[in-house]
């Protein structure tokens, strides 16, 4: 029998440090915008309007990448269970203890939960320390969310994992071996289990520009996968005096200010087929319908997922191309700030704009490619060619009559276009760390 490939043949001097499991998406620090009231008129403005409303979104000194690699347990799920209950119960009751006590910092959560998490649920040092970093975060992320949201919501509860949750490794607690072998930490000790990655898994673990880091062992469906953390240093951004402007909508997911649209029809085709049959399952609610739903599930979510992989990978090699930063707009919060009827519900909310945005973000960082936020406010209603600024220039979802010079345009690339002007105003916030 032919050997394994060899996937990882050098001990990186990183792993004597501790870092815990992050995934590619901690690229953007949101600013608060102003905010504006959307009248029948507005006044005239020039170009300049959005000069105060744009910012350049801080990149990250690291960047970091994970790759999930299908597990072959070798006869070992019952101490990997078994560790995954104690660990997730050690999670949760550190999340209850910060969640009470107020805890938010890492030192103080460890001095108060350390020598007790060890004791009552019978965790090693280092993934009694793990399960601490992953309740502490857990919290410290519940605790943001909770002051951004408004009075009449719901309150936010304190974070729970399941038994069958994540265990989150760090550079002590697991080891990436030859022949394709990972080394866990158990409650019963280490165990040796088989790495069953693909080409593109053993590719992106043999780059010897990336650094390996924490790892989390995620049990889905009864499969267990290894979602290895990898990071390098972020390049430094391509000098440019050019915005490519992109305007984000559902009609077309996305427009650039050189006139390419990609269009959400078949989104949306996918997404109500999805829905009607998830409707009709339901009404029925036999066993059988409950297979089929378990079968159907995800299968949505991964469709909308490869859509704005694929917009934000053409958007960001056009960028490369023709040495453009990228600027889009700034929709947090817009679903709250807006109503749609009860028949569009669905739709609206099921409206990925943010996971979109998430991706052109850290496909630009990879690629040394500026980002800019602009506050949307009029974008839509104002002229590109002489900055005329009113509710009636926009005639109707594709279409922009100016009513003062006359330009007419497709609406979204005329607000991509806005965008794309928009000066760059750097936030006054700290970088944030990988």
């Amino acid at each position: 029998m032919p050997q394994p490939p060899l996937i990882y043949a050098r001990i990186s001097a990183w792993r004597n440090q501790d870092m815990t499991s992050k995934t590619a998406s901690a690229f953007i620090v949101r600013q608060e915008t102003p905010s504006f009231s959307y009248g029948e008129e507005c006044r005239p403005l020039s170009l300049e309007f959005s000069e105060h409303l744009c910012y350049t979104i801080p990149m990250n000194e690291t960047l970091i990448r994970t790759i999930s690699i299908k597990l072959d347990v070798d006869g070992h799920e019952d101490a990997l269970r078994e560790t995954q209950k104690h660990f997730n119960a050690a999670a949760s009751w550190i999340a209850t203890i910060c969640w009470n006590e107020h805890i938010r910092n890492t030192n103080t959560a460890h001095h108060r939960v350390y020598a007790e998490t060890r004791t009552r649920y019978g965790l090693g040092a280092q993934l009694a320390v793990c399960a601490r970093a992953k309740a502490v975060e857990a919290v410290k992320t519940a605790r943001t969310q909770e002051k951004q949201r408004r009075p009449d919501q719901k309150p936010l509860t304190c974070p729970q994992f399941s038994e069958r949750g994540s265990i989150r490794y760090d550079a002590r607690t697991y080891r990436l071996m030859s022949l394709d072998r990972v080394s866990l930490n158990t409650l019963h000790g280490r165990v040796v289990c088989r790495l069953l990655p693909g080409k593109r898994q053993h590719d992106m673990l043999t780059d010897l520009t990336w650094e390996i880091g924490g790892a989390d062992l995620v049990w889905r469906r009864g499969t267990y996968s290894l979602h290895v953390t990898q990071r390098k240093d972020t390049p430094q951004l391509i000098e440019t005096h050019e915005t490519l402007g992109i305007d984000l909508g559902i009609v077309n997911l996305a427009t650039d200010s050189d006139g390419e649209s990609f269009t959400g029809a078949k989104v949306h085709e996918v997404r109500m087929r999805y829905h009607k049959r998830r409707s009709a399952l339901q009404r029925v609610g036999t066993r059988s319908a409950k297979r089929r739903l378990k079968k159907l599930s995800g299968r949505e979510r991964r469709f909308q997922k490869d859509v704005n992989h694929k917009i934000a990978k053409t958007l960001v090699q056009k960028a490369v191309v023709s040495r453009k930063a990228l600027a889009l707009e700034d929709l947090t919060g817009i679903q709250e700030r807006t109503t749609v009827r009860r028949e569009n519900r669905y739709e609206r909310h099921s409206w990925a704009f943010y996971q979109l945005r998430m991706y052109i973000a850290y496909k630009a960082a990879w690629v040394s490619i500026e980002v800019k936020f602009v506050d949307p406010a009029y974008t839509s209603q104002t002229c590109s060619a002489c900055g005329h600024c009113a509710k009636s220039n926009r005639q109707s979802q594709a279409s922009f009559l100016c009513k003062q010079c006359g330009f007419c345009c497709n609406a979204d690339v005329n607000a991509a276009i806005n965008i794309s002007r928009a000066a760059v105003k750097q936030p006054l916030v700290a970088p944030v760390r990988g």
